[in-house]
């Protein structure tokens, strides 16, 4: 008789983020890409360019967006490394508001105190995937 391989599943849980984080990240990264054409093909009204700047600036030029999709890839190949990238993920865009506050030339008009409040919820939502991939990666589920 043959032996049959017992079947790893993953978790819903595990697809929903990978699928969540992976179209944020890809959509983020189109974005900035096309922010990019558009700021270096000078076809961008003045009155914009702050905006634009802004929001590249927000992204870190697109280095978010792509760590994002780095983590659901990692998390959906159940890899060890998700858990890292989730939870480093968190801080920068936790210290990111600070850091913007800190030099006004940056472009943001709003307090740091109004970002925090305004992004809680993914704040919330990063927080409990890190808590997640934690928890998968002390059960051994992430190899």
């Amino acid at each position: 008789m043959t032996e049959k391989r017992p079947k790893h599943r993953r978790p819903i849980w595990v697809w929903l983020i990978s699928v969540f984080y992976f179209g944020f990240g890809a959509s983020g990264i189109m974005a900035v890409g096309m922010a990019l054409v558009l700021f270096f093909r000078g076809s961008v009204p003045p009155e914009q360019l702050p905006v634009l700047n802004t929001m590249l600036q927000s992204s870190l030029w697109g280095l978010l967006p792509a760590v994002s999709v780095a983590g659901a890839l990692s998390l959906f190949f159940m890899k060890k490394i998700a858990f890292p990238i989730f939870t480093g993920l968190l801080a920068i865009r936790t210290a990111l508001p600070a850091i913007f506050a800190a030099h006004p030339d940056y472009g943001f008009s709003k307090s740091t105190a109004e970002m925090i409040a305004g992004y809680a919820l993914g704040y919330g939502i990063l927080l409990g995937v890190c808590i997640y991939a934690y928890h998968l990666r002390k059960t051994g589920q992430l190899r």
